[in-house]
């Protein structure tokens, strides 16, 4: 039989908050992705929640960041939460909503990692916005405060470059069964954040996307901030980030790496694209995968060198 495990915080999804409760949550979130469709930072903001007046600029440049994509969209409920941290909040923030037994969590459960917050009840919205630019889901996390105030909102992309997450995750699949381990795992990667509606969340599909990425992950790719060293023709590089970069018409693979200067831009941009060259010629699978692959020369000031290669043939 499954059992919700005593955890010192509670969660509990949309099934099992009480109507009324629920009623009142989804209003107030309503509102605020409305206001925030139509771009109405000042009314944001006098619904901020106390505790988070310090933090609205963040909010306000995700709504600002994003104006043409939420002009006229349309906005469709997905679900909701309501996160209670007890008299003694722990200090890892971790929710655990629904059911949870041997086989993991049920399938509308979630996990929340909201380390910080200070003793009260919470709730996370997520509505989906359907408009003209593609999907994109809001998230809003409110606090009661005499009232349900806004204490966070995010804006996310659900598509990348005409596709949805589930694509991504088919293709990383795909390209794990022909043993292409770096084309899979940024599909896994790309799959993952079009669907994680916040990156504090977890869900059943989310755990196996991770669970499956972990077994193709490259060594010459740095993850959780920790750079690599890549050595090639006598040189070695210090890759501190790779990751993938989307338009409407192109899927490219971006990389930054750390260099003492930029001053010579043109020897630096050469050298941006020598490292791209040689990191397609040791892993050639990423000109099935992707358009182009840029690489980032960064000084200690920030500045940044980039170089490009394309991978396709120029369209004619």
């Amino acid at each position: 039989m499954a059992m919700v495990p005593a955890w010192p915080q509670t969660c509990q999804n949309r099934d099992e908050i009480p109507d009324q409760v629920r009623t009142a949550i989804e209003n107030a979130s309503q509102q605020m992705v409305t206001q925030a469709i139509h771009g109405d930072v000042n009314s944001l903001r006098a619904n901020i929640a106390p505790s988070q007046q310090s933090s609205f600029n963040g909010i306000a440049t995700a709504v600002n960041d994003n104006k043409a994509a939420m002009q006229g969209a349309r906005p469709q409920l997905r679900s909701s939460f309501l996160l209670d941290t007890g008299a003694s909040p722990s200090p890892d923030g971790r929710f655990y909503c629904g059911i949870f037994g041997a086989s993991g969590m049920s399938a509308n459960g979630a996990e929340f990692d909201l380390p910080g917050l200070s003793a009260g009840k919470y709730a996370v919205v997520i509505s989906d916005l359907v408009g003209n630019q593609g999907p994109y889901a809001l998230t809003t996390v409110l606090q009661d405060s005499g009232g349900w105030k806004l204490a966070g909102l995010q804006i996310r992309p659900e598509s990348a470059s005409g596709h949805d997450g589930i694509w991504y995750l088919k293709q990383a699949r795909d390209y794990k069964s022909k043993g292409q381990n770096h084309n899979a795992w940024f599909y896994y990667a790309e799959s993952w954040e079009l669907m994680a509606p916040v990156q504090f969340m977890e869900t059943t599909l989310l755990g196996t996307i991770s669970r499956e990425s972990n077994g193709v992950m490259p060594k010459d790719v740095p993850t959780a901030g920790k750079a690599v060293s890549y050595s090639v023709n006598g040189k070695t590089y210090n890759i501190t980030d790779m990751t993938v970069y989307s338009t409407e018409k192109s899927f490219d693979l971006s990389m930054k790496y750390s260099v003492s200067s930029t001053a010579d831009f043109a020897a630096t941009a050469a050298d941006a694209r020598n490292l791209v060259n040689a990191y397609v010629s040791q892993h050639p699978e990423l000109k099935e995968a992707f358009d182009s692959v840029w690489a980032h020369a960064i000084d200690p000031n920030g500045a940044d060198v980039p170089g490009v290669v394309s991978l396709k043939p120029a369209a004619k």
